[in-house]
């Protein structure tokens, strides 16, 4: 199953985790921001088993089953094999056992047949094709439509295309900041790729000086740099889906109209002129 086949493009995936991990997260900020995001027109909810309190296990899933009763249907991505093991420590565990009761806890919080299951910390598992080969039996037993890897490099996502076939990757890619090895080794072998935090992260410097090109277009347009350099990458970028994980209602509204953002030959040759400052080639440019 291709992911993208039970989505519509162009368009963003929003992310739950920042809302739940970050300091002083609320639920009811949570569900605000969620809620704009549905309405402003996300084509998924992203979430995790790691997506988790101390005290409550499910909370990232189930803000997520939250938000989908908004636009019943809509799909979300959730990830197993990584939780949350005390008040600043998570642990990874990608043995079938573990994978297979992720994944039914997904199914109890979520409410049936999982759209897209990820093997969370690819890079962490300590047997890669024994957690292939348990998303695959998931996949074929019915409880998740589609799996894939997150944080995989690609050797591990070539290791785990021995096993069996996986539908998607999700990789961290900033703009500016992230190498595009993973997305093109995807793009080639046609499996999407979801890119979180495309704007670099808290830590990462502001994305006006990683893009700067695009940042003059925005600032001579009157609109954000991080709402024109997504419709960029909506345009540019055949395969990929940003992933964002915005905290405020403003915020979240204001990236999601990227989704409708003309996008000229102006904006495509900043967009490819900042990219291959950075020695990042753009498919077909």
């Amino acid at each position: 199953m291709n992911v993208s086949s039970a989505m519509v493009r162009p368009g963003i995936v929003f992310g739950v985790a920042a809302l739940v991990l970050n300091e002083g997260a609320t639920d009811e900020n949570a569900r605000e921001v969620i809620a704009a995001a549905v309405d402003s027109g996300a084509v998924a909810l992203d979430t995790a088993r790691a997506y988790a309190r101390v005290d409550d296990d499910g909370v990232g899933e189930r803000l997520a089953a939250e938000g989908r009763r908004l636009r019943p249907g809509m799909p979300i991505i959730t990830k197993a094999g990584h939780y949350r093991a005390g008040p600043s420590a998570w642990s990874s565990d990608g043995t079938a056992e573990r994978m297979r009761a992720d994944a039914a806890r997904s199914v109890e919080l979520l409410g049936g047949p999982l759209d897209l299951l990820l093997l969370h910390r690819a890079d962490r598992a300590d047997d890669l094709e024994d957690s292939v080969r348990t998303l695959a039996a998931l996949r074929d037993e019915g409880v998740a439509r589609a799996i894939g890897l997150s944080n995989a490099s690609v050797e591990v996502i070539d290791r785990a295309l021995a096993v069996a076939p996986i539908d998607a990757v999700q990789n961290r890619l900033g703009l500016g900041v992230d190498p595009f090895t993973e997305y093109h080794h995807c793009l080639d072998a046609g499996i999407d790729f979801f890119a979180y935090a495309p704007f670099g992260g808290p830590r990462a410097s502001p994305l006006a000086t990683r893009v700067p090109k695009v940042w003059m277009l925005a600032a001579a347009r009157g609109v954000s740099v991080h709402r024109l350099a997504l419709a960029a990458v909506l345009d540019a970028l055949p395969g990929l889906w940003p992933v964002i994980g915005s905290t405020r209602v403003e915020s979240v509204r204001d990236a999601m109209v990227a989704s409708t953002e003309e996008v000229d030959d102006e904006l495509r040759q900043a967009f490819v002129d900042d990219l291959a400052s950075r020695g990042v080639p753009v498919p077909n440019s």
